[in-house]
């Protein structure tokens, strides 16, 4: 899996005229199997970063996928993850008469931990560092602390359902989703501005969580219905309900190959759901 970055990209006008007003990605798969990837686009207004592009894509092998997205904003970013090592992203401005302005060069996610706290002068905008906040289940107390931590200080807590047990996030998104045992749904957190933007109804008391960043899907552990409640994160809505063992628990998803692995507390075995079909693929007894 590979996570990519512009960076923020500076696209002041000149007299009213912005050098890219179009965003072009060519998106070329040379591995043997088909690759997903995830398209995020961010734009600043003052301090705050929106993300109003979120689009997943699947690029057959050895095609090419060409792109357009509107990137008419003074300060924007395009992140991508792939399912493969073997795909490579370019990304060119074009104006707002379709001529190739810029290209922009990609780079490995991880070397820019801090590079929304840097923007050109010129735009005299300032810009929020990386969140870096830690969400803590409050199980009794119906709610999660959000810590700070650059701070390593409590900013706030944000009501739940009841028996919040099981928390995932998904770093794409910077979506937050707790499983509420007590209330049978999964309250959605924003992480940008740690409020409940949605709650969503599942089995009988949730208690695991998983989350896939690439395919942008969400698993739930049904602990009383002996089933997984599968979320499209688009949309917010459960898309499956799949039987696996008694008493489902834990949650762990391999989003390189798709596979999610629950394990089943009664059964004493682990159920492996294949995310392309959502379908158990196979149970591993663990002899115990």
């Amino acid at each position: 899996m590979a996570s990519l970055t512009t960076g923020l990209i500076e696209n002041t006008g000149v007299s009213g005229v912005r050098p890219c007003t179009t965003l072009l990605v060519t998106i070329s798969n040379a591995d043997l199997v088909g690759a997903t990837v995830r398209i995020s686009g961010f734009y600043w207004t003052g301090t705050a970063k929106k993300e109003y592009v979120l689009d997943l894509l699947t690029v057959a092998p050895g095609k090419v996928s060409n792109n357009s997205y509107y990137a008419n904003f003074d300060v924007f970013e395009f992140q991508f993850i792939s399912s493969s090592d073997a795909v490579e992203i370019s990304v060119r401005g074009k104006d707002d008469v379709e001529n190739l302005t810029a290209v922009y060069n990609m780079l490995p996610a991880q070397l820019l931990p801090g590079m929304e706290g840097v923007v050109a002068e010129a735009s005299k905008m300032t810009i929020p560092t990386a969140l870096n906040r830690v969400y803590v289940l409050n199980s009794s107390s119906n709610n999660v602390s959000v810590i700070d931590g650059i701070s390593n200080t409590c900013i706030g807590n944000v009501i739940m359902g009841s028996g919040p047990l099981g928390i995932g996030v998904n770093p794409a998104t910077n979506k937050i989703y707790v499983a509420n045992f007590g209330s049978n749904n999964i309250s959605v957190i924003d992480g940008n501005s740690n409020a409940v933007i949605t709650t969503i109804s599942v089995g009988s008391n949730p208690v695991g969580l998983g989350v896939n960043p690439i395919t942008n899907k969400i698993y739930v552990t049904n602990w009383g219905s002996h089933s997984v409640s599968v979320i499209d994160g688009f949309t917010h809505v459960v898309i499956a309900t799949i039987m696996v063992g008694a008493s489902p628990k834990g949650v762990n998803v391999n989003p390189t190959t798709n596979l999610i692995y629950i394990t089943n507390h009664i059964s004493n075995n682990v159920s492996v759901i294949d995310g392309n079909n959502n379908v158990v693929k196979t149970i591993v007894n663990l002899g115990i």
